[in-house]
């Protein structure tokens, strides 16, 4: 294999596995800890009943990348053996999939403890076994990413359905377990109207980038990724508000869209041997990543205030009006 192309290959590895942290992931971080801190509060007779932590935001915005990072970094979650050699499992993880019920959860959450389920069994008789086996095996915190899935309505029977669902593993006899949520605004749905969980919750927003209120921030990610780990220097019209402008809305304001975009424009630049970084890498990126004809490109086209990101196909779409113009390639 030819040198160079290892060599960015290697560069592209570190980059992706790397984790780019802003305020908003250290703000996670310190209300995490606080968490933990308040289960190993309530285990001892004290705390309150506030054990769910929910993280709303778009997609995009990187809560979830923010939370596994904060998550598989603390060495008070990690399994271990007690003096029994019995193992512990102080935290869990899992992500729900759009086909998942109320009834999957405790059977996907048995799994993670290593135990087996069956659907077979009724939804109750379920629940009253992982709230068994949640505390024989010490968990204290469980992690539910993309939690709006198994809220399979917005009718308030469902929304009540799985509120009392979240309510009954709060409420385990002798044992604070402590929830975390994560998803996108839908799962607000849980936290209004009926303030029985609202008042068992805290919650913390990840919200979109804005221009130019986030400007030092966005110049911040862009001088750290290109610069400070792919050694690119920035051409002068990265840093312009108009090119800045365009970047925020060519990624909707979504941090972690924005830091894959800077990603994939140095590695394009880099493939080419550059040594600075053009705005043209970032219109290549975006032409690829949304299929957009070049006059739709928010980062070239001339007229680009207007464009969203999310009608980059429309012109595919049957019995919408046909729009000319030349294909990106």
């Amino acid at each position: 294999m030819d040198s160079k192309i290892a060599e960015l290959r290697s560069l592209r590895v570190r980059e992706d596995q790397r984790y780019v942290s802003i305020q908003r992931s250290e703000s996670l971080r310190a209300r995490l800890e606080e968490f933990w801190e308040h289960a190993q509060d309530c285990l001892a007779g004290g705390g309150s009943r506030r054990r769910l932590f929910a993280v709303i935001g778009e997609s995009g915005t990187g809560k979830s990348t923010s939370l596994n990072n904060v998550l598989n970094s603390f060495e008070a979650f990690k399994p271990y053996k007690n003096e029994f050699n019995e193992p512990v499992i102080p935290m869990i993880s899992s992500e729900i999939s759009r086909t998942s019920t109320t009834k999957d959860l405790p059977i996907h959450l048995l799994h993670a403890l290593g135990l087996p389920a069956s659907n077979k069994a009724s939804e109750d008789d379920l629940y009253e076994m992982l709230k068994k086996q949640l505390r024989t095996r010490g968990t204290m915190l469980v992690h539910l990413d993309e939690a709006q899935h198994l809220k399979k309505s917005n009718t308030e029977a469902a929304v009540r359905g799985l509120q009392d669902r979240f309510k009954s593993l709060l409420s385990i006899p002798n044992w604070p377990l402590h929830l975390v949520l994560s998803g996108v605004p839908e799962l607000a749905a849980l936290f209004t109207g009926d303030q029985q969980l609202a008042n068992r919750s805290q919650v913390m927003r990840f919200g979109k980038l804005l221009f130019p209120g986030d400007k030092p921030l966005i110049e911040k990610i862009l001088s750290d990724i290109a610069t400070d780990h792919c050694e690119l220097k920035l051409a002068p019209s990265l840093l312009t508000d108009d090119f800045l402008g365009r970047l925020v809305l060519a990624t909707d304001g979504g941090v972690g869209t924005m830091i894959e975009m800077i990603r994939g424009a140095s590695y394009k630049a880099l493939s080419k041997n550059h040594k600075q970084l053009q705005p043209k890498d970032f219109a290549f990126v975006y032409g690829r990543v949304t299929g957009s004809l070049a006059a739709d490109n928010i980062i070239s086209a001339k007229s680009w205030k207007n464009l969203d990101r999310s009608n980059a196909l429309i012109d595919l779409v049957p019995g919408k009006p046909k729009r000319g113009g030349k294909v990106a390639q």
